[in-house]
């Protein structure tokens, strides 16, 4: 089984979270997504400004295998796209050059794809899964 990291919170959807820092959180896939996948070949998310609620698709991951909608794990606005790791906004005309690979790589650190400033992180971030709850969700798929 992969690492799972501590200090973030899990879905059962594969998203992780961590804070940044106040009501900042950083948002990105796990390595069990990224292994079900296989070699990615586009992720698009919603635009910067973006308000998005806690469930909500804010965008889709696409690899050769399949196509997966990405869940926020929580309510907020988009405030950055990781345009380094080849992380593209809905919409944009120009092809984003950026390393896809990071995301396979590194999911947890340079692979991250959103930052958003979430409106109820205290309240909402009590629904997501431990490090040890994740663990455990994730033998229940093997």
């Amino acid at each position: 089984m992969e690492e799972v990291p501590k200090g973030r919170y899990y879905t059962k959807t594969h998203e992780w979270l961590s804070i940044v820092s106040g009501n900042v959180v950083r948002i990105g896939i796990t390595h069990y997504a990224t292994h079900q996948l296989g070699d990615l070949t586009s992720v698009e998310v919603k635009p910067v400004g973006t308000e998005i609620k806690k469930g909500e698709a804010f965008g889709i991951v696409e690899s050769a295998k399949a196509s997966e909608y990405i869940y926020s794990p929580v309510s907020g606005k988009i405030t950055a796209v990781n345009k380094e790791a080849g992380v593209m906004e809905e919409k944009e005309e120009a092809f984003v050059v950026g390393e896809l690979e990071k995301i396979t790589a590194d999911p947890y650190g340079e692979g991250w794809l959103i930052e958003m400033e979430a409106k109820d992180l205290d309240k909402e971030i009590q629904d997501l899964l431990s490090k040890e709850e994740y663990e455990e969700y994730l033998k229940t798929l093997s």
